[in-house]
């Protein structure tokens, strides 16, 4: 079978490197790219020719710049590090009240981020090293030669489970919206020209990605989905869940096409521990997602907090690895 393959991270996350909030803050779609494509293009030139360890040095001075002129990013993260604080676990996390320096190393979080991620896509896998939690559940689908839907969240790395190539013989789908992210979207495109082989985009007008999905399923391949943000036309089918102390919108989809499909949902995510190292934690949600007409909004439900849960679980223990710089909560719109 062919190596594991994820297209992309969705590179529509839009974040105080590249990305400056518009009209509707709480609405991430409409946020266009704020960094250049010149600048990504240097950043990997810098990899390239200088080394991870380098261009780890010079993004802090990147870092710097927009962590200054970004006010709307700064608020986003100040008020996302206060829910955590709230928090026992948050507490001891953080180690301190959030202030100006723990938005700055949220940031610089990110930046790192897009470092290794930039590496990943190069192809340095020897770079990295990892270490997978809940490798038995990937190990069933595979076993069962059947696909599942695994869904992640602008939370740690998505691009990082292609270190999994090593160890899986497993091709991996990711579902993305890209149309506000063109930008990075084409230099990844530079970098590993493959990219678009594995990705399948989001058209809202359209249930074309519906039946590319179901047809990689029927592979045995696997879907990827980031299920933090709503995608533009699932506002009518999203759940307001509770999460970090507030109530959230998040979408039906992965739910619903779990279902739909007859597959496992998986929930997936990494996260950088320190240079070179990560740390994959998979989960099952459900072995098979089942929802009888009269009990489908709660059943959706039930599954939506459970992943909200396991959100928040790791938000507390990786608190700046949250990498969604926007009103998120919505708490400028009240």
């Amino acid at each position: 079978m062919p190596p594991l393959a994820i297209g992309a991270i969705s590179a529509a996350a839009p974040s105080a490197l590249d990305a400056e909030l518009h009209t509707e803050p709480h609405r991430w779609s409409q946020v266009a790219e704020r960094g250049s494509l010149w600048g990504m293009r240097f950043t990997a030139w810098s990899y390239r020719w200088l080394g991870r360890r380098a261009c780890g040095v010079l993004v802090h001075a990147i870092v710097a710049y927009f962590f200054v002129t970004d006010r709307a990013g700064r608020r986003a993260s100040a008020a996302y590090l206060r829910r955590i604080f709230a928090t026992t676990e948050g507490r001891a996390a953080l180690g301190a009240p959030p202030g100006r320096w723990q938005s700055f190393l949220h940031y610089r979080e990110f930046a790192l981020s897009i470092v290794d991620r930039i590496g990943i896509w190069f192809g340095h896998v020897d770079d990295f090293n990892y270490e997978m939690i809940g490798e038995e559940h990937l190990d069933a689908v595979a076993e069962r030669g059947r696909g599942a839907i695994l869904v992640g969240a602008h939370l740690g790395s998505f691009d990082a489970l292609r270190l999994l190539a090593e160890r899986k013989k497993s091709i991996v789908n990711v579902l993305m919206f890209t149309a506000n992210a063109e930008r990075i979207n084409t230099l990844f495109r530079e970098l590993s020209p493959d990219m678009d082989a594995r990705v399948i985009r989001v058209d809202p007008g359209s249930i074309d990605s519906v039946f590319a999905i179901r047809e990689c399923l029927r592979r045995g391949e696997l879907v990827a989905i980031l299920g933090d943000r709503i995608e533009p036309g699932d506002q009518n089918r999203a759940v307001r869940i509770p999460l970090l102390g507030d109530e959230v919108e998040l979408s039906q989809a992965p739910v619903l096409l779990a279902a739909l499909l007859g597959c496992p949902l998986l929930m997936i995510l990494a996260f950088r521990e320190r240079s070179g190292r990560y740390s994959v934690f998979a989960e099952k949600l459900a072995e098979r997602v089942g929802l009888p007409r009269a009990e489908r909004e709660k059943g959706v439900a039930e599954l939506l907090t459970r992943y909200a849960e396991r959100l928040e679980f790791y938000c507390k223990r990786y608190p700046f690895q949250w990498f969604n710089f926007f009103d998120y909560w919505q708490d400028e719109a009240r």
